[in-house]
């Protein structure tokens, strides 16, 4: 047990301060509130190493993509997720040189991920051309022979593409899977409902049906689309309709931008957004005024996405736990994404071994419930608290302090005053009536 005294908080009204010293009692043995060790808590092979940077990490100096993958390697990594549109096939391309030189890696040990079916389209264009049997194979052929192997051990359709029924696909991917060339299939950003209806086709012919999805999955929930034609499995609360039937019907549910493109990453990156930023931002993205595929372009999307007043709070929260426990931002940021299921995995990048060895350690690690909780509870009317924590809010300037604040509410005024999002999420014993009526007295006088 110890002691952590907050002191020096202050109720600021005209020209008279209230002082309020709130002794917060901690009860806590071994491990700290939020996280504990756990052996074997998450299986490595739920975090899938994504490959997208491997052609930036290539023209490194430090060894380029070959030592990263082969750093990964002796870590334990074994899941790698590639994609055709990755640098136009260069992640295949270095992958398969990767694995096929080395003969201290055993292809049977490895789980290659890679994706197709969009063509030349990179960007999820609902209009491209339509594929076909014929060019959904030669995508496949491609990826085999960069890839350098005879199969993949997961092929999936990068898009889905609505003008075409569930039942093409199915049939197509079931060929690819008889013929060898992969093991099991699945969809990336497909909606739950189309997923059902290719389960259904599979079932009444006796097909496989697809056995993971991947779509945006992230303790950030989106407020749009991120990208183009692309889904989202992320959501406030402790439970989602469609995320149980993934889990009920072993679909796996393999979660990409789980760092939502470094903002569960990095603690400060993007606190500079405003809400009329993101405004702005939407309307020149529906008028089309940014260049397709730009990094302006990109820029716009992820943060009109993600820099939601919920979506700060949330962050806050993880800040605070990632500090009681000596992680980073990131690791809460993942174990959380994990929590949500044990069919649930995450796709991880990384372009230094540092990231891989912080990655690596999640293996052990687990998010208690409390900390989960608080966590999903942003964004819902009435957030759960156990009896033995209570939440305070404190939104970076000190009249603003509220035991019985709602989180939507605490949400709309941080946002008000740029630069001065925060949140602390303590462990405190109950104050008893007294202290309550104390504090509640002095809040009264505020213009909430």
């Amino acid at each position: 047990m110890f002691n952590m005294i907050f002191d020096g908080i202050f109720l600021q009204r005209k020209q008279c301060l209230i002082r309020i010293s709130i002794l917060a009692v901690v009860i806590g043995q071994a491990c700290s509130y939020g996280v504990h060790q756990s052996k074997d808590a998450h299986q490595l092979s739920r975090l899938v190493l994504g490959t997208v940077a491997l052609p930036k990490v290539e023209g490194t100096s430090d060894g380029g993509a070959d030592a990263l993958l082969n750093h990964a390697y002796e870590k334990g990594f074994t899941r790698f997720d590639l994609a055709r549109t990755y640098g136009l096939g260069e992640s295949e391309r270095l992958f398969g040189e990767w694995h096929s030189k080395h003969s201290h890696v055993d292809r049977e040990n490895l789980c290659l991920v890679t994706k197709g079916g969009m063509g030349k389209d990179k960007y999820g264009d609902p209009n491209r051309p339509l594929a076909t049997r014929e060019s959904l194979r030669s995508e496949l052929s491609a990826s085999l022979k960069a890839l350098q192997t005879d199969y993949v051990d997961l092929y999936m359709l990068h898009r889905d593409d609505l003008r075409m029924d569930v039942g093409i696909f199915t049939d197509w991917m079931n060929e690819l899977i008889e013929e060898g060339k992969v093991k099991r299939w699945g969809v990336s950003n497909w909606s739950t409902d189309r997923i059902k209806q290719a389960h259904e086709y599979a079932a009444e012919r006796n097909l496989q049906p697809p056995t993971a999805n991947s779509p945006q999955l992230s303790l950030a929930v989106p407020t749009v689309q991120v990208w183009p034609s692309t889904e989202t499995l992320s959501f406030a609360g402790f439970t989602n309709e469609n995320m149980e039937w993934h889990r009920e019907n072993g679909v796996e549910v393999m979660g990409w931008e789980s760092l939502a493109k470094g903002f569960l990453a990095v603690p400060d990156m993007w606190n500079h957004v405003t809400p009329q930023d993101v405004h702005l931002m939407h309307l020149k993205l529906e008028a089309d005024q940014y260049e397709l595929g730009t990094d302006e372009w990109r820029m716009a999307r992820v943060q009109r996405a993600y820099c939601s007043p919920e979506n700060f709070m949330r962050r806050e929260i993880a800040k605070n736990i990632a500090y009681k426990n000596g992680l980073s931002l990131a690791q809460v940021s993942l174990l959380y994404s994990l929590s949500r299921g044990k069919h649930v995995s995450v796709l991880v990048g990384a372009e230094l071994p540092q990231h891989l060895d912080e990655m690596a350690q999640l293996e052990h690690l687990e998010l208690d419930l409390d900390a989960a909780e608080a966590l999903s509870n942003v964004g819902t009317s009435k957030p759960k608290i156990t009896t033995k924590r209570r939440p305070v809010v404190n939104l970076g300037n000190p009249e603003f302090l509220d035991f019985h604040m709602d989180y939507k509410k605490a949400c709309e005024i941080a946002m008000k005053r740029p630069g001065q999002r925060q949140l602390a999420y303590m462990p405190i014993e109950p104050l008893n009536e007294e202290q309550e009526h104390e504090i509640e007295s002095s809040l009264g006088t505020l213009p909430f």
